[in-house]
């Protein structure tokens, strides 16, 4: 979701960032940080998700080694 959407499902929810900051017990910046995609938090992630009801930012991939798949042939 956009900065604009996810404040917009906010305000269509009948709350604000300030009450979620409170609810939270973190700054109401960190929650504007966090809604304008500078900063992660998975507990204000996880909040806002369920005010909104959508996934706030897209899954980040995992870092590591793939695992190879042996497929039974030789490379010759």
């Amino acid at each position: 979701m956009e900065p604009a959407d996810i404040k917009a499902a906010i305000e269509r929810a009948g709350t604000n960032q300030s009450a979620i900051a409170r609810y939270l017990g973190v700054t109401t910046g960190h929650i504007a940080q966090v809604v304008n995609k500078k900063v992660r938090s998975a507990r204000v992630e996880a909040e806002l998700q369920k005010i909104t009801g959508r996934p706030i930012h897209a899954q980040k991939a995992k870092r590591g080694r793939r695992m190879a798949v042996w497929n039974g042939q030789v490379a010759v």
